[in-house]
């Protein structure tokens, strides 16, 4: 079919370029025309329901912090919120840990009760330096001093699975009665103290082990900013390699040496929370990572001493009991009072303290301020702490700021007697003392 030369299509007309002198000129028109269209146009009628767009009004937004990074054994925030931390004036609803083990034909996850869960046991021992050794005489028995000595070792029994962890104070010189438990969950900071015979639990806040452990006490002292730092790789410990690192606050200096165990989870940093604590350290320092569990730490006061931490044994359970790892447990209640007072206690068995020593031998007594008792050695704490003393270096028992206590069942004779602080971050220098007599810590020897 033949078109008609009335709708045949005009050739397209040619575009020149402009020139390049007015090239920028007519890039800008078009933005020129949009302008003045715009401010021809008014503010937008209140009547006809359009809206501004919302860019009109927008302003910048203000300068912030980047959100700070959660640190190795804290929640992220797919894990939800970051850890609160215990109050001592207020209890915790009941923890009961579910796992989630089966699965419907639709997926959904449907949680049990379990009675045992995963995770490792540990044991621990602290050790606070060697004490002064007894005086050279034929009389002194070193046989039953050295296995006094090994008895006083303090020793914890440490259970852990992903999120809970439980130590036990499970023999040793300790200030608190043996069996004293803390628990921890790594959803809060701080610890629950549960007392011996007792069916209730307390709240240990962050800053508050030193005073616990120290002085049977729940003051909590101020929490400082810890400098981490990487120490490289550490010894091989329990067969298990390890890496270093340094810790550093206004209360101490600590090397760390972390063990990577890959299905421990955040169980570890529960245990690093605890030697945190000791150096009133912040909970949410990034200390250990996750996976990561402490075998070795020695904790450097900034005033004297040291204490250690060293792991003597660990094992993966799959048989822990879940009501042992609950934080609190269902079956106690919370308490605020403060732990049970006590003004005194001896931590070696009467007669082994008599068996120090073979045989009695007779000692002119030097001068004294107070009458002597007839027998043993009478103990008087003069200072503002709870005070330990060593006798022959054994930790022979505790007695608190005011109080004393004789130790009646030493035969008479010379002993060397030290008295520190349970985490030995002070002490008095040794002194040789005669039973019967009295060693008084906070006031020098009468010369």
């Amino acid at each position: 079919m033949k078109i008609p030369p009335s709708l045949a299509l005009a050739p397209a007309p040619t575009l020149t370029p402009p020139p390049s002198s007015l090239r920028p000129l007519v890039a800008s028109l078009p933005l020129a025309l949009a302008t003045l269209a715009a401010c021809r146009a008014g503010p937008p009628d209140p009547q006809s329901g359009a809206a501004p767009s919302p860019q009109a009004s927008a302003e910048p937004a203000p300068f912030t912090n980047p959100p700070t990074q959660p640190t190795a054994g804290t929640s992220s925030a797919d894990a939800g919120p970051p850890p609160e931390p215990f109050r001592t004036d207020v209890g915790v609803p009941p923890d009961v840990p579910r796992e989630l083990l089966t699965r419907d034909a639709g997926y959904r996850e449907a949680p049990h009760d379990t009675r045992d869960v995963a995770g490792y046991a540990m044991l621990a021992v602290l050790r606070m330096g060697e004490g002064p050794p007894p005086p050279r005489a034929p009389e002194v028995n070193g046989v039953v001093i050295d296995a006094a000595r090994r008895r006083a070792e303090e020793r914890i029994a440490i259970e852990m699975s992903a999120t809970r962890a439980r130590f036990v104070l499970s023999a040793g010189s300790f200030v608190l009665p043996q069996g004293t438990e803390l628990r921890s969950r790594l959803d809060r900071y701080g610890h629950l103290l549960l007392w011996p015979g007792e069916d209730t639990y307390r709240v240990a806040e962050p800053g508050a082990l030193r005073a616990l452990l120290g002085e049977r006490r729940l003051d909590v002292a101020p929490l400082s900013r810890a400098d981490v730092v990487d120490g490289g790789e550490g010894p091989r410990r329990l067969n298990l390699r390890t890496r270093r690192a340094e810790v550093s606050t206004r209360a101490a200096k600590a090397t760390l040496e972390l063990a990577t165990l890959h299905d421990v989870d955040d169980g570890g940093s529960l245990v690093c929370r605890m030697l945190l604590d000791l150096m009133s350290a912040s909970p949410s320092t990034a200390a250990c990572e996750s996976d990561e569990v402490p075998l070795h730490a020695e904790l450097r006061w900034t005033t004297q001493g040291a204490l250690s931490f060293d792991v003597t044994s660990i094992v993966r359970r799959g048989d822990l009991v879940a009501q042992n790892l609950e934080s609190p447990p269902a079956t106690i209640r919370f308490t605020p009072s403060p732990p049970p007072d006590s003004p005194a206690e001896t931590l070696v068995p009467r007669s082994e303290l008599a068996a120090f020593r073979t045989a009695p031998v007779e000692v002119p007594a030097p001068a004294s301020r107070e009458p002597q008792d007839a027998a043993g050695l009478t103990l008087v704490n003069s200072t503002d702490q709870l005070r330990v003393v060593w006798i022959d270096g054994v930790p022979a028992a505790w007695v608190t700021p005011g109080a004393r206590l004789v130790l009646s069942s030493l035969l008479h004779g010379r002993y060397v007697v030290q008295w520190r602080t349970f985490l030995g971050d002070a002490w008095e220098p040794p002194a040789t003392v005669v039973v019967p007599g009295t060693s008084e810590a906070g006031r020098a020897p009468l010369p």
